[in-house]
C-alpha cells in the first residue's frame, strides 16, 4: 500500500507541474510577445558595459596608491567622502492573484513531503510516515490558500482568461485527496503490523 501511495504522489506531482506549464503558458499568452533587448542600452547590456574592464585596467595602471590608503581590488567605486554609494532597494510587489510564496512553498512542500514518505517506503520507519502526512497536509493547505487567492484575483478581473484549466486543477485535487487517504491509510496499518 505504501508503493502505491508513492505512485500516486507521483501521479500528482505531474498533474500538478502540468497545471503550473499550463498557467504559465495562459499568463504567456495573455501578456503579449516579448520585447527583446536593445542590444546597446537593454537592461542585460548597459551602454557602458565595454568601457567597464578598459577602466578597470587603467586603474592598475595608474598612479601607485599612497602609503595609507588601503588595497580595493574589485571593490565598487567609493562616493567622494569616502563611503560606498547608496544601494537601490527594489520593492517587490506580485499582481493580483500571484502569491510569490505560494508558488514556491506548496511544490517546494510536497518535493520535502514526496522525500519523507520515500524514505518511509525504503525503510519503513513509522514516524516518517507520519512526518510525510504532516507535511502534506501543510501542502495541502497551502494549495487550497493558492487557488481560492487565484479564483479570488479571476473575480475581481471579471473580464480575464483563467490561469489555470479547471480540468486540471480538478484532477490535481482529486489526485491530493487520494494521496492523503492513501497516506494516513498506509500510516495506520503500519503502526499495527
Amino acid at each position: 500500500m505504501a508503493i502505491a501511495a508513492l505512485i500516486l504522489w507521483v501521479l500528482t506531482a505531474s498533474a500538478g507541474v502540468s497545471l503550473l506549464s499550463s498557467g504559465r503558458a495562459a499568463r504567456g499568452a495573455a501578456a503579449g510577445p516579448a520585447q527583446p533587448a536593445d542590444a546597446a542600452g537593454g537592461p542585460d547590456h548597459p551602454a557602458d558595459a565595454a568601457a567597464g574592464p578598459a577602466q578597470v585596467d587603467d586603474a592598475a595602471a595608474g598612479p601607485a596608491r599612497t602609503a595609507g590608503a588601503p588595497a580595493r581590488f574589485a571593490a565598487i567605486p567609493l562616493t567622494e567622502d569616502g563611503r560606498p554609494p547608496p544601494v537601490p532597494h527594489a520593492k517587490v510587489a506580485a499582481p493580483p492573484g500571484e502569491h510569490p510564496l505560494l508558488q514556491f512553498s506548496h511544490p517546494a512542500l510536497a518535493l520535502i513531503g514526496f522525500g519523507f514518505w520515500l524514505a518511509f517506503v525504503l525503510v519503513h520507519y513509522r514516524p516518517l510516515a507520519w512526518i510525510s502526512f504532516g507535511i502534506l497536509v501543510v501542502t495541502l493547505s497551502a494549495g487550497l490558500s493558492w487557488l481560492a487567492g487565484n479564483a479570488l484575483a479571476a473575480r475581481r478581473r471579471q473580464g480575464a482568461a483563467r490561469a489555470f484549466p479547471p480540468r486540471l486543477i480538478v484532477l490535481h485535487g482529486l489526485a491530493a485527496a487520494a494521496t492523503l487517504a492513501l497516506t494516513v491509510l498506509t500510516a495506520l496499518s503500519a503502526g499495527h503490523g
